[in-house]
Parts: structure tokens; sequence; C-alpha cells
């Protein structure tokens, strides 16, 4: 027997189940802002310069992302947070979950609700206000830096990094793999891990 003649006005089955783009995933999310909060905490006289690059690598790659997807329009609300202060010069990870929490609650957004019972209950808020990225010395001068949940669940992970990725993986893919698991199509990895791609292995 046959198999049906499908129309070519009929889209396949690979077409049919096509995740959508990370950035069209991103402009559905319909986020005011959206972007990660990177911290500086080396400030030598030899990391001035390579910052700046680090930056704008960064922006470049987000940028040029965004424009070749089918969602251009999330540019006008990417807000990639560059937080330069002398204050932080080999600061800890634990330091800068507390400096992150605490600008989280002043957006308002932390993750965290109180119940009927005074317990507190996890309310995911997405990538933007749940993790972040440390950049120190070895991180500016090497090709990955430290991603670093803001308000981890396991114990085990206040004050340590969560994984190294790379430089060119700060992006629209990397956010959606973190982010807005109450949305249909992101935050896998609340379910799985990071692409592999993404995570600086071995480092």
């Amino acid at each position: 027997m046959s198999s049906p003649v499908r129309s070519a006005s009929e889209p396949s089955d690979e077409e049919e189940h096509c995740e959508p783009s990370p950035e069209s995933n991103i402009r559905e999310c319909g986020y005011e802002k959206w972007g990660f909060v990177i911290y500086r905490t080396t400030y030598n006289g030899s990391s001035a310069r390579p910052w700046e690059d680090f930056k704008d690598g960064v922006l470049l790659n987000a940028r040029s992302s965004i424009l070749k997807s089918d969602a251009p329009e999330i540019l006008d609300t990417m807000d990639f947070v560059f937080v330069e202060d002398i204050a932080l010069e080999g600061a800890s990870v634990e330091d800068l979950q507390r400096r992150f929490r605490a600008w989280v609650e002043g957006e308002d957004m932390v993750p965290f609700e109180m119940s009927g019972g005074n317990d507190k209950v996890y309310v995911p808020r997405g990538a933007r206000h749940e993790f972040f990225i440390k950049v120190d010395d070895v991180g500016l001068h090497s090709s990955h830096v430290s991603l670093v949940r803001g308000f981890p669940e396991d114990p085990t992970e206040e004050g340590r990094e969560h994984v190294k990725v790379w430089h060119h993986a700060i992006g629209t893919e990397l956010y959606d793999e973190l982010g807005d698991p109450n949305a249909a199509w992101t935050g896998r990895f609340y379910r799985s891990v990071l692409p592999a791609h993404l995570v600086a292995q071995g480092y």
C-alpha cells in the first residue's frame, strides 16, 4: 500500500516539530529587559583593555545573532549589565551572590515568596534574576568565565560557581537555556543540562 502524498503546502514532520529559535523564545516571554548581569572582579593594570574587548565581544555576538534571527525586535529590550566597581577586586562567589541578591531585591524579582504557612516558595523569575556571570583575572585573559546561581536551591552551590561557559556562549542561546521554566519553550536547563557546546569542559 502506497504512502499518502504530502501536499507541497503541508509542513514536513521536521517542520512541525521544529523548536522555536532562542530569540523567538525570548520575545514570547515578553521580558521588559533581558540580558545577564556580569561582574568584573579584576582591576589590575593589564585588565582594562581585555575587559573592554570582552564587553565589546559579548555585545557584538549577541547583536549579530539577534539581527540574523526571526526576532530582531528583542534587540530593543536587550540590557546586559556590566558591573565595574573597584571594591569588587578579588571578590569571591559568595560576595557576588550577596550583591546580586541585593540587586534582585531592588528589582522586586526575588524568586521566593512566603506561603500561608510562612514557608518560602520558589517562584521562577528567569535567567536575568537567577544567574550572573563572574569575570575574574583568569577568565578575562582566557576564553571562559564563571556562570553562578544567585539563589542556589542546592546548599552546596553557596559560594561556588555553577559551571564555566565560553566567552562566545554569553548570548541568546545560553539565556534561553537558563530561561523562564514557566514559558512554553524556555528553561530547558531546569529539566536537564546545558548543551555541551556552551560549557567550557574541563575547566
